[in-house]
């Protein structure tokens, strides 16, 4: 009975936190985070002349960095709080990796058929690029058809250094959570069984901490560093909800910090592995958000490139959803000893 008591009080307390995080989550993150903001506005814009970028001696930027790093410690302390979720059977663990291998491979002949390199704004150049488009093509093929998925994975990683070689760094750390989908997919189909007892505990880990790497570089080079573009975007399709509640301060200046700083926040969250399943839920709800104001709004073309875009995100939270998150690489660990540290989590 005593045991019973103390899970229903740890039930509770559970319950009243995730209600409180989920309340400020949905108040703090603007919906202009849900949209990779180059995709709808050209990384080549040039601030216009009233532009300020964001110092760290304004007190809104100091407030946020406060808020940023209370959600992080707040996600460190419920991580060992929270009540451990039954692990899906093994038919569950088939069908969401199958349902992975398709959505991504979808998502990469869909974006190869437009002549584009992972991401709807990044258009190939020159021959070079034609071929890593033609390569895009071929990976999307052999994912879709469930043939040859340990080259499919090594060619996934060739074709990230693809966008590398075809713009920069900036855009490859934006779009590194494919190298995380390949190291997934990888770490699954080792051609071996000594090999794949060996890496495969690690592929679940890998997924969340690359995914976790490019929130945290869009959230920086789109609305924190890029302001000047998250800006532009809110001038196009002025989704600057906030001030339609009456809440006149909040410029979209200060929307789009709000929202680069919380993707940095949510990215931050994935790559530590704290409250993994829950951190990957809201931020479906916001995906599929994203997807729902631009249908609302009559932009098709645009839900229907958030969809295809993100395809392999979608793919990432299901994994991290049903899957688990990688107890090996999940940094409270660290400070544990090996023999205390618990169990790695089912990774397919």
């Amino acid at each position: 009975m005593k045991l019973k008591n103390h899970q229903e009080s740890h039930l509770r307390v559970f319950s009243t936190l995730t209600s409180l995080i989920l309340f400020i989550v949905f108040f703090l993150y603007p919906q202009e985070t849900l949209a990779h903001v180059k995709w709808f506005v050209s990384s080549e814009l040039q601030p216009p002349e009233t532009f300020v970028p964001y110092s760290f001696d304004e007190p809104m930027v100091r407030a946020w960095i406060g808020i940023a790093v209370f959600l992080i410690l707040t996600s460190i302390f419920l991580d060992s709080r929270l009540p451990s979720l039954p692990i899906v059977d093994s038919k569950t663990r088939h069908d969401v990796i199958e349902i992975v291998r398709i959505l991504t491979g979808m998502s990469l002949l869909l974006t190869a058929y437009d002549g584009k390199l992972i991401a709807p704004h990044l258009a190939a150049q020159d021959s070079i690029g034609m071929f890593f488009v033609f390569l895009e093509a071929v990976i999307g093929l052999m994912l879709i058809a469930n043939r040859f998925l340990f080259i499919a994975a090594i060619l996934l990683l060739v074709l990230l250094v693809g966008v590398l070689i075809q713009f920069n760094p900036i855009s490859a750390l934006e779009y590194i959570n494919v190298t995380g989908i390949a190291l997934f997919i990888l770490f699954n189909n080792m051609p071996t069984e000594a090999s794949k007892e060996r890496f495969k505990p690690y592929s679940v880990a890998a997924l969340r901490i690359f995914t976790g790497i490019s929130l945290v570089t869009l959230g920086l080079s789109e609305k924190i560093i890029g302001a000047s573009l998250g800006q532009e975007f809110l001038r196009v399709h002025q989704w600057n909800f906030m001030q339609a509640m009456g809440l006149d301060f909040f410029t979209d200046r200060l929307f789009v910090l709000s929202a680069g700083m919380m993707e940095v926040v949510f990215g931050t969250i994935l790559i530590l592995g704290t409250v993994t399943r829950l951190n990957t839920l809201v931020l479906s709800l916001f995906l599929l958000a994203s997807n729902l104001v631009f249908l609302y709004v009559g932009m098709k073309e645009a839900a229907l490139m958030e969809l295809v875009g993100h395809m392999p995100i979608i793919a990432s939270a299901l994994i991290l959803i049903v899957l688990g998150y990688g107890q090996r690489l999940k940094i409270p660990n660290i400070f544990k000893k090996t023999n205390d540290a618990k169990p790695a989590e089912v990774n397919g």
